[in-house]
């Protein structure tokens, strides 16, 4: 083989290792086996690029196709570090087809640059350095040898392979993760950046489905005098005649899964009108007893969590939608929101509440067909309303909606309130708009340089200052909405529930970790947040328990007296007594024992607490399982085969 070639390699190979070296330790932080199998695993893909910048005669073409894709390469590096400082995970090829939301926020992409400028000009560095030993001819293109380079490839790749049977990694099984799951985050952490994308588009183009392994399928053991919510399916029938291996798995899952019991708030609210908003950008920062009342208000009556999480997945806002009114995880790799259109989904508020006699409207500021909403809402069971700001004649389009960026919620709640308020009984859900990026008074965000002498006395930087005269908005439409109600004489008749999105993310950590004193982890402190839970009537109950975003729905579902299945769904009803367990995106997670960073394969048991050696790998599994059932739930409409929907 020429020796250029071979030279050619080896500098793509160093190439490769630097740009995953320094992701792992300045962006993953984790130092683990991974650095082995991504010495091995880097090594079919430099010679893949070697050979694909080597095919011509010519080598000025090589060396514009070596540069093309050094350039490249840079790009995913610095495009995953500044994703990854977004959403804590990793961006795969299905989201990058969605054009992912942080693309649309040139401010806050270079914020995030800025804070990873260091790892970024790592990353420049190494590709300068090629570009300048090619163009001083230190490094020549070559054309290939074929039967080197096929020789070569199967060597080097029968290595990695062969490191995967010594099962190095005693936590996550190494040749499982490449063969058997498709997690791109953990395969990043394992492989490096570039194989983990290469095997997650792979897979996906084949139409992967990953193995379900249910090691336990009995039936729960019923208590007598005990109440569940639980409906009559006999999963045993539908195993016997289901000729998908992977539905016949689902049904052994949800067969053997615990169904959650009733409980001394099971049908509270039975009869009552419920308003549920997810509230973008809601954070505890936005409370506060003077600038925002009405928000202080409400988080500090009614039920009030003490322990309840938002974490944040791919899709950000449509992805905090999917969670709050579904209870099913998220994909960790797509928009999974759109992907429910024509999926049967009973337990959606709208669809569910509709059958009991209520009025289902949802309610939104911005553009109607942003996310597909004009789609999936309906679908949730919802009459949509939406802004038509490019005048295309939408039937339920919102009146009265002053064209800004953001939007105002205060329009929102005065055009919609007069849609629902005279029924009989109502379920009116909105997504929230006021508190969106990019938190400036520099003309980026017309609704904080609206409020912004509210905040002028803030002892806080003016991010946080321009993020919280947002907030100021959304509280207003909030003090608005509840002096309808009440001089409407239905406010003790209706539940007020408001659920974050997703963290403030035009907020940096260090903006954040500035202004509380409650942020110590980013893995699991940043995520930390208000759920609220509001009735007239309801005196001030604390709950402890660790929850999520993932348990309000079937915490709804119970508070209503509304029938339904509880192991259909992947969240819990806070107020039964199922375990304490919040589920983040990266397969991390919090129980009332402790919590698990699985990137990093870390316990950290709370003070006094002491767990079995096997604790942690049964949560693992618990939470593996709940991620692979939400995905299943969806892609294989389950809900339509158990329940017979139409």
């Amino acid at each position: 083989m020429r020796s250029q070639y071979i030279k050619l390699f080896i500098y793509n190979y160093l190439y490769l290792l630097g740009l995953e070296f320094a992701f792992k330790i300045a962006i993953l932080k984790t130092y683990d086996i991974g650095f082995f199998y991504i010495l091995l695993f880097s090594l079919p893909i430099a010679l893949m690029l070697t050979f694909f910048s080597s095919l011509f005669k010519r080598k000025n073409i090589n060396r514009f196709i070596s540069i093309l894709i050094w350039l490249v390469l840079l790009f995913i590096a610095g495009a995953e570090s500044v994703y990854y400082s977004f959403y804590r995970t990793i961006c795969g090829f299905s989201a990058l087809m969605y054009g992912g939301q942080v693309a649309e926020f040139a401010d806050q992409i270079m914020i995030h640059i800025k804070g990873n400028a260091f790892v970024i000009a790592t990353y420049a560095s190494l590709c300068l350095l090629l570009i300048v030993l090619s163009a001083t001819k230190k490094i020549t293109h070559e054309r290939f040898c074929l039967k080197e380079t096929i020789a070569l490839f199967i060597g080097t790749w029968f290595m990695g392979m062969t490191s995967l049977e010594l099962q190095l990694n005693h936590v996550e099984d190494a040749k499982n993760l490449y063969f058997k799951t498709n997690d791109l985050m953990q395969s990043t952490n394992t492989f490096g950046m570039q194989t983990a994308i290469l095997l997650d588009t792979i897979k996906l183009a084949g139409h992967f489905e990953e193995d379900i392994e249910i090691k336990e399928t009995k039936t729960y053991q019923k208590e007598d005098s005990v109440v569940y919510n639980v409906t009559d399916i006999d999963f045993e029938a539908l195993i016997k005649k289901e000729k998908d291996k992977t539905v016949a798995g689902m049904h052994a899952y949800f067969m053997g899964s615990e169904p959650t019991k009733q409980n001394q708030y099971s049908g509270i609210f039975a009869g009552k009108n419920l308003i549920f908003i997810v509230a973008e950008g809601f954070y505890p920062i936005a409370v506060d007893r003077e600038i925002t009342p009405t928000l202080y208000k409400l988080v500090n009556n009614g039920f009030v969590f003490n322990n309840f999480y938002q974490p944040i997945y791919n899709c950000s806002t449509s992805d905090g939608e999917f969670i709050n009114s579904l209870s099913i995880l998220p994909g960790v790799a797509t928009c999974s929101m759109k992907s429910t259109s024509n999926v049967y989904l009973p337990y959606a508020l709208g669809n569910v509440m509709s059958d009991y006699g209520y009025k289902a409207n949802a309610f939104h500021g911005w553009t109607y067909t942003y996310y597909d909403r004009h789609k999936t809402m309906p679908n949730l069971g919802y009459t949509y309303y939406g802004y038509d700001r490019y005048k295309k004649g939408y039937k339920y389009a919102l009146k009265g909606i002053k064209d800004s960026w953001p939007t105002s919620d205060i329009d929102v709640i005065n055009s919609s309130y007069p849609i629902y308020s005279k029924e009989s009984a109502f379920v009116s859900y909105y997504m929230s708009i006021s508190g969106h990026l990019q938190y400036n008074f520099s003309g980026g965000n017309a609704i904080s340089s609206k409020n912004k002498e509210v905040v002028k006395n803030m002892k806080a930087s003016e991010t946080i200052k321009a993020y919280m005269a947002s907030q100021v908005e959304f509280d207003r439409s909030l003090e608005i909405l509840l002096d309808n109600l009440e001089k409407d004489g239905i406010l003790d008749d209706t539940v007020i529930v408001v659920s974050a999105d997703h963290y403030p993310y035009g907020l940096t950590n260090k903006d954040i970790a500035g202004y509380v004193d409650w942020m110590k982890d980013e893995n699991f402190d940043l995520y930390r947040n208000n759920l609220i839970l509001y009735n007239s009537e309801l005196s001030k109950i604390e709950v402890n328990k660790y929850t999520s975003s993932l348990d309000v729905l079937p915490t709804l579902l119970n508070l209503f007296g509304i029938e339904y299945d509880s192991r259909l769904l992947i969240g819990r009803d806070i107020f039964s007594d199922a375990e304490d367990l919040v589920i983040f995106n990266n397969k991390s997670w919090i129980t009332d024992k402790g919590r698990y960073n699985y990137l990093k394969k870390k316990f950290e048991p709370f003070e006094g607490v002491s767990v079995s050696d096997d604790y942690v790998n049964e949560i693992n599994e618990m939470v593996k399982l709940k991620f692979q059932m939400s995905k299943l739930l969806i892609s294989k409409d389950y809900y339509r085969k158990v329940l017979g929907g139409k």
